[in-house]
């Protein structure tokens, strides 16, 4: 089963990359906070290459490729990109879903909480209610 770590946007972006002894123009076909899909150039790429893009209206993005297939690469980005970055290439991060707790740090309910929360049994010694009805 595939794991990512941040929602990916479908997109057709042009963007300018370098790696260390060449340049060229590419588009990337989606992106996200942590990486992106993109076009690779007509000569290969070595793994693990790294690169710069250049996103019209972003600050140069240092990356590195990941994996290749058909033609395309996947590339994880250095440093994640912002939430407003995001925005400004136009995509809305999805308000993340609240957190649960698990069962045993919610506190208990219904009768069974009534009787949890009384107290913690010292009343018992101390001449409660409970303590002289028994």
């Amino acid at each position: 089963m595939e794991k990512r770590a941040a929602f990916r946007f479908p997109t057709d972006l042009a963007a300018d990359c370098r790696s260390r002894d060449r340049s060229w123009q590419t588009r990337l076909y989606n992106v996200s906070t942590t990486g992106c899909m993109m076009v690779c150039p007509d000569w290969s790429l070595p793994d693990d290459e790294r690169l710069r893009l250049r996103i019209k209206g972003l600050a140069a993005i240092d990356a590195e490729i990941v994996w290749q297939h058909k033609g395309h690469a996947g590339v994880r980005f250095a440093v994640p990109l912002e939430p407003a970055a995001m925005e400004h290439l136009g995509f809305d991060l999805p308000e993340p879903a609240p957190r649960r707790q698990p069962a045993s740090a919610r506190p208990p309910s219904g009768l069974h909480g009534d009787l949890v929360k009384r107290g913690t049994g010292d009343e018992l010694d101390s001449g409660s209610a409970f303590a002289t009805a028994n």
